[in-house]
């Protein structure tokens, strides 16, 4: 996928929103180790390289002087491009929340995927209920299960037989 790029501005800053391929490895490890992102941990430098390197990451800047980048957020997509995309790890800086960023960021998510002529599902999990309210409303999701007659299902690694 090309490298898609959005900007905005907001109360005097300038922010940037890009699937560029250069998001500091450093600022997704602090992302993993805050306790915002409860499911997630730090891992190991090899080890999120291969996780970047097979996801869709959109990196959300503050641009400092023009276009010194300065990482504020992030949302992470695993997909194929063809049929499913899988929205994970979205995060915001605590002092960026309440500009309408993660909101932003989440629009930017929605575009790309609208381009994905066969998709099939666009999925999450979130034990969020002002986080499943975003997404109803941004991305048109249902929690399903309950409004489908599908399942949400999963397995940590531990729950795997032979693990």
């Amino acid at each position: 996928m090309a490298t898609k790029e959005w900007k905005q501005s907001i109360n005097g800053q300038t922010f940037l929103i890009s699937t560029a391929r250069d998001l500091p490895h450093e600022f997704v490890q602090q992302a993993f180790d805050n306790p915002a992102m409860y499911w997630a941990k730090p891992i190991s430098a090899a080890n999120m390289k291969t996780l970047l390197d097979n996801s869709c990451t959109l990196g959300l800047y503050k641009l400092i002087n023009g276009d010194e980048r300065t990482p504020v957020g992030m949302a992470r997509m695993i997909t194929d491009y063809v049929t499913l995309a899988y929205l994970t790890d979205v995060y915001l800086a605590d002092e960026y929340r309440s500009l309408g960023l993660g909101r932003w960021m989440i629009h930017c998510c929605r575009e790309i995927v609208q381009e994905i002529p066969e998709l099939r599902f666009m999925i999450l999990l979130t034990g969020s209920e002002q986080a499943q309210q975003l997404y109803r409303r941004e991305l048109g999701m249902k929690v399903m299960g309950t409004e489908e007659t599908l399942a949400a299902m999963g397995a940590r690694k531990a729950w795997i037989p032979g693990s």
